[in-house]
């Protein structure tokens, strides 16, 4: 009996010293926590302040890439993910993408992110800009969205093309032509901000460049890519670049001239 007495004492010796590492244990955890959620409260306030400082460098970009014809086209159709969300028709309606345009929201309440489209004088439809935003409220994350209406001219919405209105749907590399259309992403029944968001917020817009001269490349598990030169041909072949009408145009009336002469 007093050996099994003795035994039992130090059975509990053992679970109070057990718990008192564990109660020492989350007091840390409890510790390494709060120093965490100062430290993203305070890379959120520095994202945001360096977000203002970017904001003239944004707009100067921007001004450049309006320049440059089918800029946006191209680089839309160079991300590995948004290609397949664009069919043919919208490809006609983007090649009178001038501006792209991504702007956090910070508002009394709600934060998020507002998403311009600014578009050349074109046959498809009558805005001049069109927009979606998502706007979450700071203290419970409910989702408020708004868009403006697309004004389509008759018999040249591309939503209501290959099987009627789309909301962003992935089609098969081999579909382009065919399936629902990216511009049903502007749906103001489409309350779904990723993958398409996300892919503009987080690539497009934070190296647009890039996109455009078709360096999307997937890299390997180790985070280098890959060097293979039979995949990198393939990869150079995949590079989409998007020339602009007026200018094949005019190439072909010289070739035609040079021909008669």
């Amino acid at each position: 009996q007093r050996s099994a007495s003795f035994a039992m004492t130090e059975v509990e010796f053992e679970d109070a010293k057990l718990e008192q590492d564990f109660s020492e244990l989350q007091t840390v955890e409890d510790q390494i926590k709060k120093l965490t959620d100062e430290q993203e409260e305070k890379m959120v306030e520095l994202d945001k302040e360096y977000g203002r400082k970017k904001r003239p460098l944004y707009d100067e970009r921007t001004k450049i890439c309006s320049r440059i014809p089918n800029f946006w086209l191209n680089a839309l159709l160079n991300h590995r993910e948004l290609q397949y969300y664009i069919s043919t028709s919208d490809q006609e309606v983007l090649r009178h993408l001038s501006v792209l345009d991504v702007k956090e929201i910070e508002e009394e309440g709600y934060q998020g992110t507002r998403y311009c489209f600014s578009f050349n004088k074109n046959p498809f439809f009558d805005n001049q800009e069109i927009f979606k935003e998502f706007k979450y409220k700071k203290d419970n994350g409910e989702l408020q969205v708004n868009q403006n209406p697309i004004n389509w001219k008759d018999g040249m919405d591309v939503t209501q093309q290959n099987g009627g209105a789309g909301k962003g749907k992935k089609r098969d590399a081999a579909d382009v032509s065919e399936g629902p259309s990216f511009f049903g992403w502007f749906d103001p029944d489409e309350d779904c901000e990723s993958p398409i968001g996300e892919w503009f917020r987080e690539d497009l817009w934070k190296d647009p460049f890039k996109y455009f001269c078709g360096e999307d490349e997937e890299e390997d598990e180790d985070g280098e890519e890959g060097d293979d030169d039979e995949e990198g041909d393939d990869d150079d072949d995949e590079v989409v670049d998007v020339g602009d009408d007026d200018e094949d145009d005019v190439e072909g009336e010289d070739d035609e001239d040079d021909d008669e002469l």
